[in-house]
């Protein structure tokens, strides 16, 4: 058989596929993850309370494992630089991996994350409903999660919240609805920044020249919230987020119950994860 491309390897397994994609030192992960059928689904054999045991042990075994559930009044003061994003426009191409709904960054685009003088690349962005970071007990609706990576493998990913609002984020909002319904196949939006997700964030300063700085930000070390749940990831989940329609959400739930392997169930959330003595950093600030 033939190894399978980058855009092959995003496409079958979203997240964890990332780090694969770009060191394929760790490609036996993937090779499991694209053979192994798993869901999301809390009460399935095949979910996250069994991926430990189905081939994926990091998932079960793992001390910092991803998401976790962050109280506000235990957070610590983080003292380090805003996450500033330097992102370009590029082709909106919004592919169904059959566990989430993802976009790509196209070869040849440069998006950046650099903060406290480390710079890490955009591999894609995906999105989970409801969210998978609760905050003070409360999951939102949806999250979208910013994979980067950097030359040494050091994964760092930004999360953000969206609740129903009034005032919808445009790019989320294009791109659950145009996501398909059938898992392999993707759809060419026209051309977007994503820098648009972080529009009328509190808390995120944003140009019109694709940049954004995330000044207040919940950060800590964890995981890839997907099998093989690869640890010493770097997390940073910005401390206010957006807006999304009841609609857009309504149409993302119905996408996830059409995975294979899910059976109708609606999400695609990790439950949240022990903390195991970790401690979340709060960075708070305008600048």
């Amino acid at each position: 058989m033939a190894p399978l491309t980058r855009r092959e390897l995003l496409k079958t397994t979203g997240a964890a596929a990332a780090t694969v994609a770009i060191y394929p030192l760790v490609g036996p992960t993937v090779a499991r993850a694209q053979t192994i059928a798993w869901n999301h689904d809390p009460a399935s054999p095949i979910g996250p309370n069994h991926w430990g045991d189905i081939g994926f042990p990091i998932c079960g075994q793992g001390t910092s494992q991803s998401p976790v559930s962050i109280t506000t009044g235990s957070v610590a003061a983080s003292h380090g630089s805003p996450a500033l994003l330097r992102y370009e426009t590029s082709e909106l191409g919004v592919e169904n991996t059959g566990h989430v709904v993802e976009v790509m960054i196209p070869a040849g685009v440069y998006d950046t994350l650099q903060i406290n003088g480390d710079r890490f690349g955009l591999v894609q962005y995906h999105f989970h409903a409801p969210a998978e970071h609760a905050i003070d007990g409360q999951l939102a609706d949806v999250e979208a999660h910013l994979v980067h990576m950097n030359a040494q493998g050091v994964t760092a990913v930004v999360g953000v919240l969206f609740r129903v609002g009034a005032q919808a984020n445009t790019l989320l909002e294009t791109i659950l609805l145009a996501a398909p319904l059938a898992a392999g196949d993707e759809v060419h939006a026209g051309e977007a920044n994503p820098a648009e997700l972080f529009r009328e964030v509190s808390g995120v300063t944003t140009t019109n020249a694709g940049r954004a700085q995330i000044n207040s930000f919940y950060t800590y070390n964890g995981s890839l919230t997907t099998p093989g749940c690869t640890e010493d990831v770097r997390w940073f989940v910005a401390a206010d987020g957006g807006t999304i329609s009841a609609a857009a959400v309504a149409r993302f739930h119905q996408v996830i119950s059409q995975f294979p392997n899910y059976n109708s169930y609606p999400n695609n959330n990790r439950p949240v994860q022990p903390l195991n003595g970790r401690v979340v950093g709060l960075r708070a600030g305008a600048g």
